[in-house]
């Protein structure tokens, strides 16, 4: 593979419209073949459609403008890219590859009723351009899989062509591939077609069938392809899959099969993905799978796997994708790994592996995706990760690693996630991360980092989403943040922010900002504090009136005559409190409110004024409700005080049932709730 290709392909994550991409793609891959000398032949089977002629290794037949399944799609491999099954009349509809999800139609009494009607009237002796066995193995799959009821059954017992069926097609006067895909089958498949034994293809995904898989499928040894991924089928796998050593693809995830991963599997030495994800499969990675040298995909995600990853993996020289995520696999990761040369993803997250990160997975040289997270993983971080060029996304997020983030990191320019969450990393972020220039996602949340805030963050444009908080950062707040125009607004489904809000720098010893913030600097906790913005109003002080927040969570009501002449008030959320509360916690935001009659500040009245405020349960934190008192800032004492003090003979009135408190004040100040913590965490400064 060059590698020149292999870098273009690899950025083309990032090209929005796949007519663009495909068009790339096409090019690309003439320039390949051209270049490899590739015979290139025509086929009838479809319009639109590319067939390769069979070589040795194998490469499959093409179908440009259509979308791989989500396993069989790697983004950064240029076989697999292609690697589009043949014969394959539907497009594929969702994004991102994935496959469509079945709709469930169960079948009714009136289908099934013409479907036995049609096999009991169809004969199979009067069919001309296949054997008649092959007929009958078609009709009883027809018979079994509700044939009336598909989406499309053109021509299907109706013409004694079989070559006119929808969805199948004939070499040599041999039913040679099948695809009824997303076509509402449902039942079960038929022991039958075990006797089709010039079949190529078999695509019977997304579709509705169920019960087990026929261990005749395993007479199919002139296979190449065998999709029946999406659907609902149980039992084991046949061991007698290991008879299909033409296999190059075999795709059996999202169903509900249980068993263990049989060892014959280690027989089909010409597989290039084998995708059992998103099952109920137990018991241990078999080791003979490092049999499997032409292997480009392995993806074993979302099972029940126990035991540990069997270093044989490790001997797979054109491995692509490696998905063991989302099973109870544990012990070490295996060095070993770190000699797939061809790697792009190592999928591992959602484990319960142990042990340190192997330096040696700093040598795969295109590794573009490394996911490590929810794992039990201790020790620091190797640096020789600093080496992955042209890695996009790295998440160690919730385990237990230690010690510094190495500066090496910051050589990773491609990178676009950087998620080093829930770990116990210590020491400064390092200035070289701000050469991240391609981040989108940084995440340090909870860890016990100190030191300041680099000024090298604001460099970093492209982020949406930026989390520092439960750390020990101290002092300022660098200005350059405010570079960060792209940070990502809750609820923008334009820009999704990836379980993250805009900027998170709760729960350090940092000094607080202005408390006018400037713009695209507001710290966001939750939608409403985004709808929390600075509002003024003009109030008679004849009349009286009224303040309202735009969220509707806090009103101040000045009763006539507290002052002479034209008040404008103040309303002015703060991203922070500006002072810490010690044992105390914060139950929301703080806001400010000034006063002023034309240009002199008012900051005392003659009549009380009654202050509102409306919170969440959500924000207290384990805050008890009835501890809720409404604090603020005494400039004198440079202290958090009650604001019941600030009226002679204030009173609290508070309703639990609708969470909202409220309180006659007599001057304008800071203000916030503040209430007893349960679990105590200093120093506290939340949003």
């Amino acid at each position: 593979m060059f590698s020149m290709e292999k870098r273009v392909i690899k950025h083309l994550n990032n090209v929005k419209g796949n007519v663009m991409k495909n068009v790339v793609y096409f090019f690309l891959f003439c320039t390949m073949i051209l270049s490899l000398g590739f015979p290139v032949t025509s086929d009838s089977v479809l319009a639109n459609e590319i067939s390769v002629s069979t070589p040795t290794p194998p490469v499959p037949e093409l179908e440009f403008f259509g979308h791989l399944p989500e396993e069989a799609e790697l983004h950064h491999g240029f076989e697999e890219q292609f690697a589009f099954p043949h014969n394959l009349t539907e497009r594929y509809q969702e994004e991102e590859y994935e496959l469509e999800s079945p709709v469930i139609n169960p079948p009714t009494a009136e289908e099934l009723a013409q479907t036995q009607a049609q096999v009991a009237s169809y004969d199979c002796a009067l069919v001309t351009d296949v054997p008649k066995g092959e007929c009958e193995a078609l009709v009883a799959l027809y018979a079994s899989t509700n044939g009336a009821g598909w989406s499309n059954s053109k021509n299907w017992l109706t013409s004694t062509l079989v070559g006119d069926w929808y969805g199948l097609s004939l070499y040599n006067g041999h039913v040679s591939d099948i695809s009824l895909s997303s076509n509402q089958l449902s039942g079960t498949i038929p022991p039958e077609l075990g006797n089709l034994t010039n079949l190529r293809s078999l695509y019977l995904y997304s579709n509705q069938l169920s019960g087990t898989i026929p261990p005749e499928l395993g007479n199919l040894t002139n296979l190449y392809e065998l999709w029946l991924s999406s659907n609902q089928l149980s039992g084991t796998i046949p061991p007698e899959f290991g008879n299909l050593t033409k296999l190059w693809y075999l795709y059996l995830s999202s169903n509900q099969l249980s068993g263990t991963i049989p060892t014959q599997l280690a027989s089909l030495t010409n597989l290039w993905n084998l995708g059992l994800s998103s099952n109920q499969l137990s018991g241990t990675i078999p080791t003979q799978l490092g049999n499997l040298t032409q292997l480009r995909g392995l993806f074993l995600g979302d099972n029940q796997l126990s035991g540990t990853i069997p270093s044989s993996l490790g001997n797979q020289p054109y491995l692509w994708n490696l998905n063991l995520s989302s099973n109870q696999l544990s012990g070490p990761i295996p060095p070993q790994l770190g000699s797939l040369t061809s790697l792009v993803y190592l999928v591992l997250g959602d484990n319960q592996l142990s042990g340190t990160i192997p330096s040696e997975l700093g040598n795969p040289p295109d590794l573009g995706y490394l996911d490590l997270s929810s794992n039990q993983l201790s020790g620091t971080i190797p640096s020789e990760l600093g080496s992955l060029l042209y890695l996009w996304e790295l998440s160690l997020s919730s385990n237990q690693l230690s010690g510094t983030i190495p500066p090496e990191l910051g050589n990773l320019t491609d990178l676009q996630v950087f998620d080093l969450n829930d770990n116990q990393l210590s020491g400064s972020i390092p200035p070289e991360l701000g050469n991240l220039t391609y981040l989108q996602v940084f995440d340090l949340n909870d860890n016990q980092l100190s030191g300041s805030i680099p000024p090298e963050l604001g460099n970093l444009t492209t982020l949406i989403g930026l989390d520092l908080s439960v750390n020990q950062f101290s002092g300022d707040v660098p200005d350059s943040l405010t570079n960060l125009v792209n940070l990502c607004e809750p609820g923008n489904m334009d820009y999704p922010c990836y379980g993250i809000y805009e900027l998170d720098l709760g729960y350090n010893y940092l000094n607080v900002p202005a408390p006018e913030p400037p713009a695209g600097f507001l710290a966001i906790k939750d939608p409403d504090w985004y709808l929390t913005q600075a509002v003024e109003a003009d109030i008679p002080g004849e009349t009286g009136g009224d303040l309202d927040s735009n969220d509707g969570n806090t009103e101040i009501v000045i009763p006539a005559d507290a002052v002479e002449g034209l008040l404008t008030l103040f309303f002015v959320p703060r991203p922070y409190p500006s002072h810490n509360i010690g044992v105390l916690r914060f139950a929301g935001n703080s806001f400010k409110l000034t006063a002023s009659i034309g240009e002199t500040p008012i900051a005392t009245f003659a009549k009380p004024l009654t202050l509102t405020l409306h919170y969440s349960e959500d924000a207290l934190h384990s805050i008890p409700e009835d501890s809720l008192l409404l604090y603020y800032w005494d400039t004198d004492q440079l202290a958090w005080v009650d604001a019941v003090s600030t009226c002679e003979g204030g009173v609290y009135t508070r309703n639990f049932d609708e969470n909202w408190l409220s309180l006659p004040i007599c001057h304008l100040s800071e203000f916030a709730l503040i209430g007893d913590a349960l679990d105590i965490f200093l120093p506290v400064i939340i949003r």
